[in-house]
């Protein structure tokens, strides 16, 4: 057993040695109070109850000085009250109640609505005539459309036409390139018609880059010697014509070389 049980142990028959002397204390002490309520003092012989009328019970009211019975024994202490340990109540006083004020709301004006006068609508003159619809724009007759350009040097003793097909890539950022699939054809002044080979996608240098005479072309004519007068040159694929025919004369001299920019309409 360690030393932790024996010290409960210990406090355990103090407890019970405490509890045992307590009630016998009380025991002791209730006893005492049995013996002194009866005592002799106390208890009235049945031999002076009687009267000459009778039992005690039977007898007359008489003044109290005379039926107090007489005793020669001393009176018996009256044990002092037993004193009761009586807890008074501790008053706590109640918070005084403060009452809220209460705001009252304050009257506010409803604002008066403004009248608009609207403006009278205006009304057009009765002589005023009503515009026309615009007309729509007319199809064109060919998906493409000739811009000649003349120059006056070229490649001596030699006729030359070049040309360029455009295709439209982004018209917002201006990019173009070359359209494949169709030729020029030119018929000169005798009637001699001459074709270009078939147009590629892009496009070459028809002189030199940054010459003043320089174009953009993806297709041409050339023919020995120059021979100057007035051809008539088409835009076709196939044997369908593509552009309007456009009439455009070589001078005798200087001698000079034409280029044609053929520009989709859509």
């Amino acid at each position: 057993m360690n030393r932790r049980q024996q010290l409960i142990l210990f406090a355990l028959g103090l407890a019970t040695l405490s509890t045992c002397t307590v009630a016998f204390a009380m025991a002791m002490s209730l006893g005492r109070r049995m013996a002194v309520s009866a005592s002799p003092a106390d208890r009235v012989p049945v031999a002076e109850a009687t009267t000459s009328r009778g039992l005690a019970w039977e007898m007359p009211e008489a003044n109290s000085a005379d039926a107090a019975p007489q005793s020669d024994l001393p009176p018996s202490p009256t044990p002092p009250p037993t004193p009761t340990n009586t807890r008074v109540p501790t008053w706590t006083p109640s918070p005084t109640y403060t009452p809220t004020a209460t705001r009252v709301p304050s009257s506010t004006p409803v604002p008066t609505p403004t009248h608009t006068p609207l403006p009278a609508p205006t009304l057009a003159p009765a002589s005023e005539p009503t515009p026309a619809a615009p007309e729509p724009s007319p199809t064109p007759e060919f998906p493409y459309d000739a811009m000649v350009r003349v120059f006056d040097t070229g490649a001596p003793q030699m006729t030359r036409v070049t040309g360029m097909v455009w295709k439209i890539v982004d018209l917002n950022l201006a990019i173009y390139d070359g359209e494949a699939g169709y030729q020029m054809r030119m018929v000169g002044p005798q009637g001699d018609v001459h074709l270009s080979e078939v147009s590629g996608i892009g496009g070459a240098d028809s002189t030199c880059p940054d010459c003043g005479d320089n174009q953009r072309m993806n297709m041409k004519i050339e023919f020995a010697p120059y021979v100057p007068g007035t051809y008539l040159i088409t835009l076709v694929q196939g044997e369908k014509q593509s552009s309007p025919e456009v009439t455009v004369t070589l001078a005798a001299d200087p001698q000079q070389y034409v280029h044609v920019n053929f520009i989709p309409f859509e």
